[in-house]
Parts: structure tokens; C-alpha cells; sequence
């Protein structure tokens, strides 16, 4: 299927259709179990400025493209003649923006813009270098939106980190003083989809929460001086009911849509608005909501209301003052290759022909070989276990250990116990089978039990079927493996038995994508439940990262 380039320009607006939308839908951004999480806490103090200090002077160079120079008027052209386009496009867009705003605290910005329509980092570090290596005093630099995500959801982390690694270097190689930002982009309605996350509302939160750890992460590794968080602006603005979650019906009375009504992806007046105010508060260190938002303030001059541009610049000054995120691997990862021991047959992937086991598996924090298989009990569903070699003698029986045979097909509930307690280097994980016409994973609800299979507190984690290895339907190319199984139910075993190809896939999780916070809190938990209506778990396990 052929994609719109991301962030690509269209200056002009379009018209969009008007109307209500229920606020219902903003309840599924309450509770994403490892995505978003609980909201952060805030904190006091001064605002993003590296020094504590407020910063009213100096050159600012924004790169990026049109997330940073606006995809429609009015944002688009705004106040063009106060800034420099190097680029000579005679674009305002969020530095246009950020300029008045500066003018209006009664700072003294030489602001610059050099955007270009769907460039990357690494495109502006080839094409641009002489203009992005001049001597800054600050400099902005924005990703194309969706190469920060992981490469699961069509993004490209390895190439955001070397052309952000690349600007910054240039930047201060010139001037070692200089302070370089990254512009944290947005989630949106038509990023979630076209990027494989939960349609609709649910998958904000999840896409946000990848470009956060994206941003944060490139932050602590290659040592910028911090993070705009745009982005985690958008979803406050969401969470708090000002902005309205999905208008694709027209937007919700009393509520703004920070998105371009063109294409729901590139930033409306609202939320190039909200952009400029969060790097106002980043850059300068000034609080936003001390703005003025009447007559000849920027809000106006983009037909914002008084009372919409107030709660934008305080969304702007909370989302400045939040403290950062740790820093590190977080969130249900996807296991992207695996070993296996027995009769196995090499290949890309490799092809289980007998009895095999669960030897190692790799995710974004490494491989690991120190496995442990769960011991299966109370297991339920409507099929016989399918096995490769020696046949299962029951459903438990196939779903424990290491072994690697069909747990028990459409599995409604069934409890795993480890007979030990958890840390919070624990990492749980669950092998699963899918037919090679279709995906791997199935939604699956996970909660912590003790040793009666008694669930222990409150905590659950629903996991994806996006989170497993990534294998579309009829594609076994990126699957950990693939297996024919001998025995069982014709729909997998095919006729004759074994001509059905099935392939495998995993996902690994940790305490804290459960929502433990105390882990001595769950001192009693031995083991987890799994419920779903389809999941086969042909292995369920443990391990422990360092």
C-alpha cells in the first residue's frame, strides 16, 4: 500500500466537517498498563533551562521540517519577517511563533529556521551542514515522526540516533557552549494506524510513550542539553479534555483539535501553538503562563482564544516541569530472534522438524540464555495441545517447561507458576504460535498470582498483539522460528498431518509493565494467569537481566 510521505508540507487549509464527538473515548487513555503509565509527578523548581537560570538572548537554529515549520496557514507564514528562513522559503511556523513569544517576555532572540518538508536528521546533516555548522547559541532539532519509533512500528531508532548524534556534533564543533534540544514530535490519529499501533484512542498513549523513550534515550546517550516535550504536551492537552482525541467526525464542542484537520497527522494552529509555548519554557527557562494572550500576542494573531491559549501555556509550563523519565528499556519488548536445541533444521528462520527447546531469546535488552519454563496447571480451552515429536499427554503438560510444543489452543485462562519470588530484574515471557496465514500474538491479559493461583493485588498488564515479533499474515520472514506439528487438530496440523506451516513469536515483560512499583509488595506472587480467547502459549517462562 502507498503512503503519504510523513511530514510532508501542504500549506494550504482545507475545510473540515463540524460537529459533537463523545468524550467517552477519553477514558482509554486513563490506563494503558505498560505504555503510558501512571501520570508523572510534578515538580518545583525552575523550568528547562540547563543552568536553573532564565536565558532572555541569544541566535536559535530550528531544524527540522514541517512539524517544525507548520503544514497549514495560519501557522505556516506567521511572523516570517521577524525571523531568518535559510533556507529562503519565507516560512514562520513554530519558530515564527517562538519569536513573538520571546518578544512578548521582552527577550531578545536571533531566531533561524531551516526546515524542508519529510527531511530526516541524517538528510539535514548531508545537505545542510554549512548552515547547521555556523556558530549557535542554541539549536532545535526535530526527527522526521515516526524514524524515533521502534523498527516494529516502522521506525528507524538506529538512524534517528546517528543523524541526531551527527547535528549535534557539527553544532559543537563550531561552538562548545552551544546548547543543543531535541523537539520531541506527537502521536496522532493517523500515525497510530498507519503505524501499526491499537486503532483509535488506545494507541496515542502507546505511540507517545516509544517517541518518549526515543527522545529521552538519545538524550542520555549522546549528551544533549534536553528534551522539548511537544509530544507529551499533545497528550496532557488530550488526558485533560481540552483537546479532543479523535476528530474525524468534526471536533467535540468545548474541546480544540491540535491536529491539521487535512490529515490528522501535521500540527493545526493549536498544536504548532503548544509546540512553540513547550520550547518557550525548554529553551528560556521562563514560565509560559506568564504570557500575555490578548490583543498582539501570538495567540491572537492565530485566531486562539484567550481561554484556549491559557490553558495551552499552562499544559506548556507542566509538561516543562515534569521531571525527565529514567532513561532505559521500558515497556513489553518483542523478542527478535531465539535459539533452539534438538532437532532443528538451519534457516532463515530456522525450522523445528522434532522435539526442540527454548535455548535463548533477544529483545532491546539483550540475550539470554538463563531460561526457566513455568509449570502449567488449571489450564482451559476448546482444543487438543499440538505437538512436534513426543505427543503432550494434556494441555498443562504442553505448556510447561522449555519444551516446544502447542500449549493448548484458544487458551481461556490458565495459571504458570515459577516457584519463586520476582525482582524487578525479572523478565516474564511468552513463546506463541500463529499460522503462517496469519499474525503471531493474541491479546492477553497477565496478572500476578501467588502459589494457590490467587491473584495478588490489582496488577495486570494487557499485552498486544503488536507486541509479539512482528509477522504480518503470510509472511514468515521475521518469525523466531517455524514448526509442522504431527498431532492434533486438523486447522493446524493440516491433511495429512504435518503440511500445515505455523510459525512462532514472543514477547518478554517486566514487573513495572504490570504496574508494580513496590516489588515487596508482591512478595507472595509465585506465578502469573494468562487469559484470552485465542493465545497459544507454546512456552512460558522467566529470566533475569543483569
Amino acid at each position: 500500500m502507498r503512503r503519504t510521505p510523513l511530514d510532508a508540507s501542504f500549506p494550504v487549509s482545507r475545510p473540515r466537517r463540524t460537529g459533537l464527538l463523545g468524550l467517552a473515548a477519553m477514558t482509554l487513555l486513563a490506563f494503558s498498563a505498560g505504555c503510558s503509565g501512571a501520570p508523572e509527578p510534578e515538580q518545583d523548581g525552575e523550568l528547562g533551562s540547563s543552568s536553573g537560570a532564565v536565558v532572555t538572548q541569544g541566535s536559535i537554529l530550528f531544524v527540522g521540517n514541517s512539524f517544525t515549520h507548520g503544514n497549514e496557514e495560519p501557522a505556516y507564514s506567521y511572523n516570517k519577517a521577524a525571523i531568518t528562513d535559510a533556507n529562503g522559503s519565507a516560512q514562520g511556523g513554530v519558530p515564527g511563533i517562538f519569536k513573538k513569544l520571546t518578544v512578548q517576555a521582552g527577550f531578545s532572540f536571533n531566531v533561524t529556521i531551516e526546515a524542508v518538508s519529510s527531511e530526516t536528521l541524517s538528510g539535514h546533516a548531508s545537505t545542510k551542514a554549512s548552515i547547521i555548522g555556523r556558530v549557535w547559541d542554541n539549536v532545535v532539532l526535530q526527527e522526521q515522526s515516526t524514524r524515533p519509533l521502534p523498527t516494529a512500528h516502522g521506525g528507524d531508532p538506529a538512524a534517528f540516533s546517528s543523524g541526531a548524534g551527527s547535528l549535534r556534533s557539527l553544532v559543537v564543533s563550531s561552538n562548545p557552549a552551544a546548547r543543543v534540544f531535541l523537539y520531541e514530535t506527537w502521536a496522532s490519529p493517523a500515525s497510530v494506524s498507519a503505524q501499526s499501533y491499537t486503532a483509535g484512542t488506545a494507541g496515542l498513549p502507546e505511540m507517545q510513550t516509544d517517541l518518549r523513550n526515543a527522545y529521552f534515550k538519545a538524550r542520555s546517550d549522546l549528551g544533549f542539553t534536553g528534551v522539548a516535550r511537544v509530544g507529551d504536551g499533545f497528550m496532557r492537552a488530550v488526558d485533560q479534555g481540552l483537546a479532543d482525541p479523535d476528530p474525524s467526525n468534526g471536533t467535540t464542542a468545548g474541546t480544540f483539535n491540535l491536529w491539521s484537520a487535512a490529515d490528522s497527522r501535521h500540527a493545526s494552529k493549536y498544536g504548532s501553538y503548544l509546540s512553540a509555548a513547550v520550547l518557550f519554557a525548554k529553551v528560556t527557562g521562563a514560565d509560559p503562563r506568564t504570557l500575555s494572550v490578548g490583543t498582539d500576542s501570538a495567540a491572537a494573531g492565530l485566531g486562539i482564544s484567550s481561554t484556549d491559549a491559557t490553558n495551552l501555556n499552562r499544559i506548556a509550563y507542566e509538561i516543562s516541569t515534569l521531571p525527565d523519565p529514567v532513561v532505559g528499556v521500558s515497556g513489553p519488548q518483542v523478542v527478535t530472534n531465539a535459539a533452539f536445541t534438538g532437532t532443528v533444521t538451519a534457516g532463515t528462520p530456522e525450522n523445528l522438524t522434532g522435539n526442540a527447546q527454548l535455548s535463548s531469546l533477544t529483545t532491546a535488552e539483550g540475550t539470554f540464555t538463563n531460561l526457566v519454563g513455568a509449570t502449567a496447571n488449571g489450564i482451559t480451552g476448546t482444543n487438543t495441545p499440538n505437538a512436534r515429536g513426543t505427543v503432550p499427554a494434556n494441555a498443562n503438560a504442553a505448556a510447561s517447561g522449555l519444551s516446544v510444543h502447542d500449549g493448548a489452543n484458544n487458551l481461556g485462562s490458565g495459571n504458570f507458576q515459577f516457584g519463586t519470588a520476582f525482582t524487578a530484574k525479572t523478565r516474564f515471557f511468552i513463546v506463541e504460535t500463529g499460522l503462517t496465514s496469519g499474525t503471531i500474538g493474541d491479546d492477553t491479559v497477565v496478572t500476578l498470582v501467588n502459589a494457590s493461583n490467587t491473584p495478588v493485588g490489582s496488577f495486570s498488564l494487557s499485552l498486544r498483539a503488536n507486541q509479539f515479533t512482528s509477522s504480518a499474515a503470510g509472511n514468515m520472514s521475521n518469525a523466531l522460528a517455524t514448526i509442522n506439528y504431527t498431532s492434533g487438530v486438523a486447522s493446524v496440523t493440516g491433511t495429512p498431518v504435518g503440511t500445515v506451516q505455523s510459525k512462532l513469536g514472543a514477547v518478554t515483560f517486566s514487573l513495572a509493565d504490570l504496574g508494580v512499583t513496590d516489588v515487596a509488595s508482591v512478595s507472595s506472587a509465585t506465578g502469573i494467569r494468562l487469559v484470552s480467547s485465542t493465545i497459544d502459549p507454546n512456552v512460558v517462562g522467566l529470566f533475569t537481566v543483569p
